[in-house]
């Protein structure tokens, strides 16, 4: 079963664990088509397809890309290039991104010029109803009529598709960890002064105002992990306390388990904001669609505590504690709760270590490859010339219906 992947934007380093797994798939092969992804993203992926050779990878130039006009939406392939490196005949074809995206618009494009029977999914992580210009509207209910199955990551995602007019199939597939990666300490930590962590963006919408003043109030030490527009205030409240405010600069996948396992609690203190800078009179609320480092620092067995923005909520389950957006009071409360109770800390921990299991990767891949499957015999199906037309080979699978092996 041949699967081609289109995916686009800056933050997609989380995708490459998902795509080791389908890798080690012998049944799947991967056309992989990517533009505007990120250094590391793209390392990653050129390493893995000289490993494996069932997976090809290619980062194709683009038009308007992230960085000019400030949204993923706008980033568009170069059309001589996109039509060099496809493959002659997937099975399927995923598009990681929005409905209402341009990227989405030129692989559906392709999808009806080339192969207009092939079953489409979408990827969706949308937890605001937003009101894009034109065209962007008229392209989302483009899209919608031509996705086949929608793999929203969260229940609030597949409201948003709901309300905004897709009514087809959809399965809930969070995000994921790798949990082989992302795992408790070997021994206990030794001693230290409480420790507040932070990993992400340094921006505004991600509260981090917030939590250096809250992290002061308590008079704990905090390591936050990232880059953005607000590195200097944090540079500053580590001279205003030398050695309590410690800045680490972004770290690799690979680092990442390392640093959280040094914390005592990560803090997610998101706040929602209003994004302005695609075009100025149209107001995209930024509202937190997912907090994965929530399940990365569960899985070290780092209790956690976010904020009531988005999705952060759903991710915490009983397993964190939460706080009301920009109540910085209410921050410092459950800091201290946090330091002052154990017991608290440690019943945070077990949950948190069952939470995380219930968000790996592998159950996404386990999840994403029956649809897949399912599609690919519909479809043959419904297409009986399908199957006599030669193809390349590929591994043995088995046929959900039947159970017994077929070749695909």
């Amino acid at each position: 079963m041949h699967i081609l992947i289109t995916a686009v934007g800056q933050r997609t380093e989380h995708w490459t664990d998902l795509f080791t797994l389908f890798c080690a798939r012998p049944e799947l092969s991967l056309t992989i088509v990517a533009a505007d992804v990120s250094a590391g993203t793209d390392s990653t992926l050129r390493a893995l397809a000289e490993e494996v050779p069932r997976l090809r990878y290619h980062r194709v130039p683009h038009l308007l890309g992230e960085d000019r006009t400030g949204h993923m939406a706008s980033v568009l392939f170069r059309r001589r290039q996109l039509r060099q490196v496809l493959p002659a005949r997937p099975d399927v074809l995923h598009v990681i991104g929005e409905a209402a995206y341009l990227s989405t618009w030129q692989a559906l494009g392709v999808r009806r010029r080339r192969w207009p029977r092939l079953p489409v999914t979408l990827y969706a992580a949308q937890n605001v109803v937003t009101r894009f210009p034109t065209p962007f509207p008229q392209l989302e209910r483009r899209a919608f009529d031509t996705v086949t199955h929608a793999f929203p990551i969260t229940p609030a995602a597949l409201g948003v598709l709901r309300t905004k007019g897709y009514r087809g199939p959809a399965t809930v597939v969070p995000l994921g960890v790798d949990t082989r990666l992302f795992a408790p300490a070997s021994r206990p930590r030794r001693r230290q002064p409480f420790t507040v962590g932070f990993v992400g963006r340094l921006e505004p919408h991600k509260g981090v105002a917030d939590l250096l003043r809250a992290v002061e109030l308590v008079d704990a030490d905090l390591l936050a992990v990232g880059r953005g527009s607000l590195a200097d205030a944090v540079t500053r409240a580590a001279a205003r306390r030398p050695g309590r405010v410690r800045l680490h600069d972004w770290a690799d996948h690979a680092a990442l388990p390392g640093l959280l396992r040094r914390m005592d609690v990560l803090v997610l203190p998101s706040i929602e904001v209003v994004q302005r800078n695609v075009l100025p009179w149209v107001g995209i609320p930024l509202r937190e669609q997912f907090g994965r480092v929530l399940v990365e620092a569960m899985a070290c067995g780092v209790p956690v505590v976010g904020s009531d923005v988005g999705e952060i909520p759903h991710i915490l389950g009983d397993a964190g504690l939460s706080y009301p957006a920009g109540n910085v009071l209410a921050l410092a409360d459950r800091l201290t709760r946090l330091r002052n109770d154990a017991g608290l800390s440690g019943r945070l921990r077990e949950r948190g270590l069952r939470r995380a299991a219930e968000f790996g990767w592998d159950r996404a891949a386990d999840t994403m490859c029956e649809v897949w499957q399912r599609l690919l015999w519909s479809s043959r199906a419904d297409n009986p010339a399908w199957c006599a037309a030669p193809r390349p080979a590929m591994a043995e699978m088995s046929d959900p219906d039947t159970g017994k092996a077929r070749t695909t």
